[in-house]
């Protein structure tokens, strides 16, 4: 019988006949107990409603359907020991309960091994008497967690990645840190989608549609710091999490249990910032953090949940190799820059350095800034470990000459955290005048950010636009129609200098009401893009020059589509603290399908009121052939 069992211990559909037999049989091949045990403990977790405790619904990642019943968010059935659990807690929970009285042939085998998150925990609500449980070696597992010191948690906010769709939300982790002082020694939990696709249009279709794999996986931290850090100069938000170190140990228990576990991940909500808040959940139950999502989930509104259930206590902001870059080369004339660039390049020696008839503050900073920028091209690959080394030690060389840099030399201002920006969703009114005429607004965005929303917490000249809708009423006509439904609206604005040269890009796609030959507005399918370049200039703020390719689809043209070439030029700029302006002109011609030529012209203007209110002035005019329009209108804007 022994040999039997261990047989369908091994088969991969045991969970499904075989487990219910290994439960008849559980009394032969148990370690000094009895059936009647086990079922005193399964009439007691029943009375105490254990399957409904928040913490069980954490461990298994249930949450309420639209039906009101449970669902776990995991669909991997390796994860469940029931047939039936995925769909039902109480069943779930009395399988694992008798799987921990099962005992394994080989080290590893038992339940508990598999899940010690779960036996923990139910060992304390019931009391189990550890004497009765079989024997039970988990090697692996103990290894495993042992290698991780966990005394104490931090939720990390990489922001977005200006030149990345898929990353220009931002990410987060959770960092387990132990007693080492260095963070970079931690341990990172990171939940992420696997895949290889290097087609954008299938890497987008695939991660709004649920096609990848999610996994979770612990890492270095170090590793995590290189990649968003110094090579995407993305900077890094750390919260540290109130948490005693068993609820981290808790947590680090539970992810133990997901690893090898996959499930379905979808860009847009279970995604690496709201599968994460489970694991926060699991370590403190009563939280309830992933009940405060929305339909949509991004990792600002993950950051927004954890601070307001009030179990952040401290706050660091660490900025990325390229913040640092452009810190000190804001502080060089454009002659030391390139100097420094020279450098940088093995184009000049740093020895030259020192015959520049400038400050010795100054030669600190043309050194710094070489030996930074050296470091960054190594992280980019752009020069080989041992041009790297040699070179950067050349540059340090000078370097020490100098000695220790003022400690106010290199003072950087913190940017205001991602959990002060705006809410993701925005509700806007708004009253102005077309043609003359009066109309009313209304318009709906649930993500994310628009380019002339307050920029506080977000990234600088990102624009991300998720079913931004609008409708009217009024303007000549006297019904409610659709004025614009953009189901995605990207526009990258990423500024270029002597250090970087990133591209700037734009994509739309959704229906517009534009104004054709006939002079009247009609509902067409568009989709725009275009690349081009961005500068920052420190007085006159962000310009930027696009070529782009503009598509219309509608029964008004004589083809049903047309296409057109144009361009487009505009500038964002940070006026004040709580004041931005954006304008923006087009031109478009369309030689197939449509014999068209349109321009148009945009200003608006954004005054911030609190976080999540502000008033805005706009004003548009535009051209077609020899038709002429312009509208103007003041509209408010409500975040949550």
């Amino acid at each position: 019988m022994l040999i039997i069992l261990k047989k369908l211990l091994q088969s991969r559909c045991m969970k499904y006949w075989a487990l219910p037999l290994l439960f008849i049989f559980a009394p032969l091949t148990a370690f000094g107990q009895d059936a009647s045990y086990i079922d005193s403990l399964v009439r007691n977790a029943a009375d105490q409603k254990l399957s409904e405790q928040r913490a069980w619904k954490a461990l298994l990642h249930y949450v309420k359907s639209y039906s009101g019943n449970y669902k776990s968010r995991i669909d991997d059935e390796k994860f469940f020991l029931s047939p039936e659990g995925r769909l039902n807690p109480a069943a779930e929970l009395e399988t694992t309960l008798r799987s921990f009285f099962v005992a394994g042939a080989k080290d590893g085998e038992n339940s508990s091994c598999r899940f010690p998150a779960r036996y923990a925990w139910l060992a304390e609500q019931l009391k189990i008497d550890k004497s009765k449980l079989p024997e039970a070696a988990c090697t692996v597992r103990d290894q495993s967690l042992s290698a991780v010191e966990a005394k104490s948690a931090v939720l990390v906010f990489p922001v977005g990645h200006i030149n990345s769709p898929a990353s220009m939300f931002g990410h987060t982790l959770i960092r387990i840190d132990g007693s080492s002082k260095s963070a970079l020694t931690s341990s990172a939990v990171n939940y992420s989608a696997e895949n290889t696709d290097t087609n954008g249009f299938a890497y987008a279709f695939k991660g709004l549609t649920g096609l990848y794999k999610g996994y979770f996986s612990i890492m270095p931290y170090y590793d995590k710091v290189k990649e968003y850090s110094d090579i995407e100069h993305r900077d890094m938000w750390e919260y540290r999490l109130d948490l005693r170190e068993a609820e981290v140990r808790r947590m680090l228990e539970h992810v133990w249990e997901l690893h090898n576990i996959s499930s379905s991940y979808y860009f847009m909500d279970e995604n690496c910032s709201y599968n994460l808040l489970f694991l926060i959940e699991v370590a403190r139950p009563e939280l309830v953090l992933t009940d405060k999502t929305g339909i949509l989930v991004v990792p600002h509104d993950t950051v927004k949940i954890v601070m307001e259930s009030g179990i952040v206590n401290d706050i660091k902001y660490r900025p990325s190799q390229g913040t640092k870059i452009r810190q000190v080369t804001a502080l060089l004339d454009d002659d030391l820059q390139q100097t420094a660039y020279d450098i940088s390049h093995e184009r000049v020696e740093p020895e030259s350095v020192k015959q520049l008839s400038v400050e010795n503050s100054e030669k600190i900073k043309i050194l710094d800034l070489a030996a930074r920028y050296v470091q960054f091209r190594y992280s980019r690959k752009e020069i080989d470990k041992s041009r790297y080394s040699r070179l950067y030690l050349k540059i340090l060389s000078v370097r020490s000459v100098f000695g220790s840099a003022p400690e106010d030399l290199y003072l950087l201002e913190t940017p205001p955290p991602p959990d002060g920006g705006h809410g993701t969703t925005r509700i806007s009114v708004a009253t102005g005048v077309r043609r003359n005429k009066v109309f009313g607004e209304l318009s709906i965005r649930p993500q994310f950010h628009a380019l002339l929303d307050p920029d506080q917490g977000f990234l600088q000249g990102a624009q991300i636009k998720f079913l931004d809708t609008s409708l009217r009423y009024g303007a000549g006509l006297d019904e409610v129609y659709l004025k614009s439904m953009h189901i995605l609206d990207i526009f990258s604005i990423s500024p270029r200098d002597r250090f970087f040269s990133p591209l700037s890009w734009k994509i739309n796609t959704g229906l517009d009401r534009k104004m054709l030959r006939d002079g009247k507005e009609h509902l067409i399918y568009r989709i725009n893009s275009g690349g081009g370049f961005s500068y920052d200039f420190a007085v006159a703020g962000m310009w930027y020059a696009m070529g782009e390719l503009d598509i219309n689809a509608s029964p008004r043209f004589s083809n049903f589509l047309t296409v057109g070439p144009g361009f487009s030029v505009g500038a964002v700029r940070q006026l004040t603290k709580n004041i931005k302006l954006h304008l923006n002109f087009s031109g478009y011609w369309y030689p197939i399908g449509d014999d068209r030529f349109t321009t148009s012209g945009f200003g608006g203007i954004n005054f911030r009121i609190s976080q999540n209110n502000s008033l805005s002035l706009e004003a548009i005019t535009e051209q077609t052939n020899q038709r002429h329009t312009s509208e103007i209108a003041l509209r408010w804007n409500y975040y949550y």
